[in-house]
């Protein structure tokens, strides 16, 4: 599946959210997420800098970002297995692959924004 390509990327995202791991051992909410709104926002944050700069800077010059942004992502999925699992299920380091030019970047930073959206409407919280 190639998701910077696909035009359902938003169906994708949701997807995603909904095989993510739950906490059903917490006694006040056995729906929630292992997952806080604070880890996916730190993830997203780094993609929206990355985003402001695509609109202005030539896609070449943005090349080692995106290989460092590759970089952040595995080690904030080593740091926390709950970072791992959204990483994994959304298969955000294969779609950081498939960014070929200033659209597939663009359309990643948006597929980052959906995965938050979506995580917000399922019920994350911090």
């Amino acid at each position: 599946m190639t998701i910077l390509t696909d035009e359902n990327y938003v169906d994708i995202a949701e997807k995603a959210i909904l095989k993510l791991e739950r906490n059903t051992r917490n006694r006040k909410n056995p729906d929630a997420f292992f997952l806080t709104t604070s880890k996916l926002r730190n993830l997203l944050s780094l993609t929206s800098t990355l985003f402001d700069e695509s609109k202005v800077k030539e896609y070449d010059a943005l090349l080692d970002r995106i290989a460092y942004l590759r970089v952040q992502f595995v080690y904030q999925a080593g740091r926390e297995i709950a970072v791992k699992d959204l990483i994994e299920k959304a298969q955000i380091l294969e779609a950081l692959k498939e960014i070929k030019d200033r659209e597939t970047l663009q359309r990643f930073c948006r597929y980052m924004e959906a995965l938050v959206a979506y995580f917000k409407f399922y019920g994350g919280k911090d």
